[in-house]
């Protein structure tokens, strides 16, 4: 199946007031937090920064930035790490630490050991073997939306399912699970520059850690706690810097990406009646919608020393803002990536990032997106959008339709 996604509803095309689709403009100016960017637009915009600008300096956030857009020239960023650039800071917005938060922001050789502490768990063999208890909470959680024929997916279904996986395997017992939610959600949105919600998961996986210490179990905090790298010990801040970075990388990203999927199903009904009649194509779907939507849409890097990429001249100190969206959509490696095409091959998309730093707990954030849809067209018949006017799209270093109600009826057994 290849087809565009129709031109009404939520996710459409069109240019709002004040906003700009000039390859000009957007080669010099282009601001990736625009809110001229939602419904859809950002992906549109960045696939034309790939094909005209692939490397391009821009005014657009702060001082100025470089911006990558093309697939390949992301590939030599991403192939550079450790030597060329370095992943400090890994964000655009400011998260208010002074020190590297480990491991997004630790660079290669001294990554892939901070890395590997916690990649057991979240091997693709051991998520497989999760998917069980995934499906018992998604088919809970669907049992109390069913009945009304009407729901918030967002905050009813895809952040209880994406919190309660991370916090099951973090070790966080169920009384605490909303509020570090909350403060997960505040950190990947931009608002920790104050130091407010980071110092709160700080105080929290202190005492988290020291319990572990005493009595170790077998979630994440505990292998922290139990982990060595160059043959020492983890330090207490490591840790904590460890724990700070994966929650609301393990957590809100896995929501906001399925709450695209369930916004591109609900749009496009052909799509969803689809994965209903052929359910074994539901994981290679998956993978279309996340390199269509690309809601992580980009990490940064600081340049190291001068350097040549895409034939423009980088100088050491520069930042780097890695537009994966635009990777994505790059006619030169996907063949009409404006299209959603569920029989493409091959899809070496960017949403999970690239090289070194690709996303450690992706296979837990596939294992729990195949089983919620699974589980949601089972059960649905006719997903829709109640009305487009009611989205809500969040910005920030992860995009979210952080609020997504829809309509459908529920299926007989």
């Amino acid at each position: 199946m290849t087809d565009t996604t129709p031109d009404t509803g939520y996710w459409a095309p069109g240019c709002p007031a004040g906003a700009h689709d000039d390859p000009g403009y957007l080669r010099d100016h282009f601001d990736p937090l625009s809110e001229t960017l939602t419904r859809g637009r950002y992906v549109r915009v960045a696939g034309e920064m790939a094909r005209t600008c692939p490397v391009t300096r821009t005014d657009g956030y702060g001082s100025g930035i470089w911006t990558v857009s093309g697939y390949d020239e992301i590939q030599e960023v991403h192939r550079a790490e450790g030597t060329t650039f370095s992943a400090f800071p890994v964000l655009l917005q400011d998260l208010g630490n002074t020190r590297p938060v480990i491991p997004m922001e630790s660079d290669p050789p001294l990554h892939r050991q901070y890395k590997q502490i916690i990649a057991p768990p979240l091997s693709r063999s051991a998520q497989a073997a999760r998917e069980p208890a995934y499906r018992e909470v998604t088919r809970t959680l669907l049992a109390g939306l069913l009945p009304d024929g009407r729901a918030e997916l967002f905050a009813q279904f895809c952040t209880p399912l994406a919190a309660h996986s991370l916090m099951e395997a973090m070790g966080v017992p169920e009384p605490d699970r909303d509020r570090l939610a909350e403060l997960a959600v505040s950190l990947v949105r931009g608002e920790g520059a104050d130091g407010g919600p980071a110092a709160e998961v700080y105080e929290y996986f202190g005492a988290l850690a020291a319990e572990r210490r005493r009595a170790p179990g077998e979630d994440i905090v505990s292998l922290l706690c139990a982990a060595t790298v160059d043959d020492r010990p983890l330090h207490e801040t490591e840790i904590l810097d460890y724990c700070m970075i994966l929650l609301p990388a393990g957590f809100e990203t896995t929501a906001s990406t399925m709450s695209f999927v369930f916004l591109l199903l609900a749009e496009r009904p052909d799509v969803a009646a689809r994965l209903r009649a052929e359910p074994a194509g539901i994981p290679d779907a998956i993978e279309e919608l996340m390199r269509y939507a690309t809601p992580t849409r980009s990490h940064t890097r600081t340049v190291t020393r001068d350097c040549v990429v895409g034939g423009r001249e980088l100088r050491a100190g520069e930042r780097v803002y890695l537009n994966w969206a635009g990777a994505n959509h790059d006619p030169r490696t996907f063949r009409r990536p404006e299209e959603i095409d569920l029989d493409r091959r091959p899809n070496r998309h960017m949403a999970f990032g690239f090289g070194s730093h690709v996303c450690v707990g992706m296979h837990m954030a596939r294992a729990e997106m195949k089983v919620a849809v699974e589980e949601a067209l089972a059960a649905m018949d006719d997903l829709r959008l109640t009305d487009p006017a009611d989205v809500v799209e969040t910005i920030g270093t992860t995009w979210a339709i952080s609020h997504l109600p829809v309509t459908f009826t529920p299926r007989r057994p």
